[in-house]
């Protein structure tokens, strides 16, 4: 019992370490805007659904907006969660506790408290509600993963070819992000001043454009997958019907959000290049893993877990920004995975070809030199 109840502890610690600052940014925020019939409960039932949102749990809006939702929930957020868990859990492992048997007790009590936190964010009169059962499923995921990485747990051991093919899967896509990344930034100097045009129109005041600039920053992993999407050809949506792509651009409006400044005013062929850069990664990827397994096997595991990781990011940075005409915000969860596999295949077939090429030179030129006088 005291080992449980000094989890326990420590559990709650990890989730105070995030919502106190969004209950005080909520708090501030609330205070800020003015309004007279609102009550001193909402910013602290605000901070709930912010907390919830940063698990990727997400919320729905009953009221004069038909089908309103929002699921298109802030990825860098998971950051905030991941050194909450990591400092408390770490805290709990200086104090005594056992690593191994700790961190699935750890996790356990933290989805248990936010299927908790979920069931009193529904109590509020307000129209927007938490789908409850899906908190301890989503949080227990998160909360076990992110204990066994900050401990270390995960089993260190002679990597079998699965294992390493995942590998290079994991880290051609990781190159590809940086690469993402780059683009946006390069786009984000590039519309500087319609970003900040943007921002004008908004007029937050001084707290508001602080929180506008937080949320921007939580937002940021999602735009830059979608910036994956854009230079690899599977194009984005912003809106619903919308597509931004380096060909087709079909764009009635974007969201208030100035980060989206970024984006393209038309058409920009030259961006499909990007789609190059992918199928380089595929060629490259295929020629380390069969030199060091001499067989098909491990490239083909490598595009199953590219595929995986390819679909895993479309569906956690897509989703619905409330309204029904931002129903589509995104990337598309089966045109993204399929042309960015299906490029890094090409990758890997072309370096297939340029195998074969070069072993039967190789062969032609061994019989040339036996078949010599």
């Amino acid at each position: 019992m005291p080992a449980i109840l000094l989890t326990f502890k420590q559990v709650v610690r990890s989730v105070v370490l995030v919502l106190l600052p969004f209950a005080f940014v909520s708090l501030i925020v609330w205070a800020t805007a003015g309004s007279s019939q609102g009550s001193t409960s909402d910013p602290i039932f605000a901070s709930l659904w912010i907390w919830l949102a940063s698990h990727q749990i997400p919320l729905y809006i009953d009221g004069s907006i038909s089908g309103a939702k929002l699921t298109l929930l802030p990825l860098g957020a998971i950051t905030l969660i991941f050194f909450a868990i990591k400092s408390s859990y770490l805290r709990l492992i200086s104090k005594g506790a056992n690593p191994r048997a700790s961190a699935p007790v750890f996790a356990l009590l933290y989805s248990v408290l936010a299927t908790l936190l979920s069931v009193l964010a529904n109590l509020s009169n307000s129209v927007v509600q938490v789908r409850w059962y899906l908190a301890f499923p989503i949080t227990l995921v998160i909360a076990l993963a992110f204990t066994l990485i900050s401990g270390r747990l995960l089993p260190k051991r002679e990597r079998s070819e699965w294992e390493i093919a995942g590998a290079w899967a994991g880290a051609g896509m990781a190159l590809l992000l940086a690469l993402a990344a780059l683009v946006l930034l390069i786009s984000l100097l590039f519309h500087f001043r319609v970003v900040m045009d943007l921002t004008t129109v908004i007029a937050p005041g001084i707290f508001g454009g602080i929180a506008l600039i937080f949320i921007q920053l939580l937002y940021l992993p999602n735009l830059i997958v979608a910036t994956l999407g854009y230079i690899s050809g599977a194009g984005a949506h912003f809106g619903d019907g919308s597509i931004v792509s380096p060909f087709v651009h079909r764009l009635d409006q974007i969201p208030a959000i100035p980060l989206l400044g970024a984006l393209p005013r038309g058409p920009f062929p030259y961006a499909i290049t990007g789609a190059v850069i992918v199928i380089a990664v595929g060629y490259f990827t295929h020629l380390k893993l069969s030199q060091r397994f001499g067989s098909d096997r491990s490239p083909s595991i490598a595009v199953a877990f590219f595929a995986l990781f390819s679909l895993i990011l479309a569906w956690l940075s897509s989703g619905q920004l409330v309204s029904d005409m931002l129903s589509q915000v995104g990337l598309s969860w089966w045109r993204f995975p399929l042309v960015l596999t299906g490029e890094f295949a090409l990758g890997m077939a072309l370096s297939k070809v340029f195998i074969l090429w070069r072993s039967r030179k190789g062969r032609i030129q061994d019989v040339n030199v036996d078949s010599a006088p």
